[in-house]
């Protein structure tokens, strides 16, 4: 049910009712414990996602939908970054709907949002492999929880370099374990399967310390921002979890 409705957002007029239907739900959970950085609601509680009324901890903003790990983001990308405040064009792969909600309406961004599947707020529909676009054509790319999702990852981190303005980032975050070694196998296909070593049933690694050197290997300037680098106020005030690290990746100028 949640699955058709996000794809059906993509539609516009389906888009707006969807997300008219969820700032109703808003006040219903309108508070003063939590704040949510995407969309800056304040709320009591947060949801199980979706269009759900159930209370959940840690859960989904119930006006945009965000998980803790976007909200983690986007404080990183508020503090850290220029994206919300300069003119870039932004490469989002796999448009979050908590993120691109808010991008396609900001005026100094050039917004392209692309995925291999249907979703809300894309631009088009893409191979993460083989991107369409030239060399050097962005200057900041997002790409949150989708490495995990693709068997030839290799190819897909050296096409978000290619297509990276040299001076320009990336983000990347992915399900990650700095205590082993990345775990794969390409013999693991079913959802079953892929679930129990993986953690997920379409992921198909689950990655650990070696990342870095993944990233690295087509040029990226690699800095870990860990999980454990946030406060426990801001962990208390935005209902964030403690698992979330972000790579930050910065193409050499030159």
């Amino acid at each position: 049910m949640i699955g058709w409705l996000f794809q059906a957002a993509q539609r516009p007029l389906a888009q707006r009712v969807i997300d008219s239907l969820m700032a109703c739900r808003a006040l219903l959970f309108a508070g003063r414990r939590y704040t949510c950085p995407c969309c800056g609601w304040r709320l009591r509680t947060f949801t199980h996602g979706g269009l759900s009324l159930w209370p959940r901890r840690h859960g989904y903003c119930p006006r945009c939908n965000s998980k803790a790990r976007h909200r983690r983001i986007w404080l990183y990308l508020a503090e850290r970054t220029n994206l919300l405040s300069a003119p870039l064009r932004l490469l989002h792969v796999s448009p979050k709907y908590a993120f691109s909600r808010r991008f396609v309406r900001m005026p100094q961004l050039e917004y392209v949002g692309v995925d291999n599947m249907p979703c809300p707020n894309l631009t088009q529909l893409v191979e993460f492999t083989a991107l369409p676009f030239a060399e050097n054509t962005f200057d900041a790319i997002l790409c949150i929880h989708v490495l995990e999702h693709v068997e030839d990852d290799r190819r897909a981190i050296a096409e978000l370099y290619r297509v990276l303005q040299p001076g320009g980032w990336a983000l990347i975050s992915v399900p990650w374990r700095a205590d082993r070694e990345t775990y794969e196998d390409a013999a693991i296909r079913s959802p079953a399967a892929r679930r129990e070593a993986f953690g997920e049933e379409q992921h198909v690694r689950l990655y650990g310390r070696d990342l870095v050197e993944r990233l690295q290997a087509p040029g990226f300037q690699v800095t870990l921002d860990a999980a454990d680098s946030v406060d426990d106020q801001q962990r208390a005030r935005y209902g964030l979890l403690d698992n979330e690290n972000i790579f930050f990746c910065r193409k050499c100028d030159g």
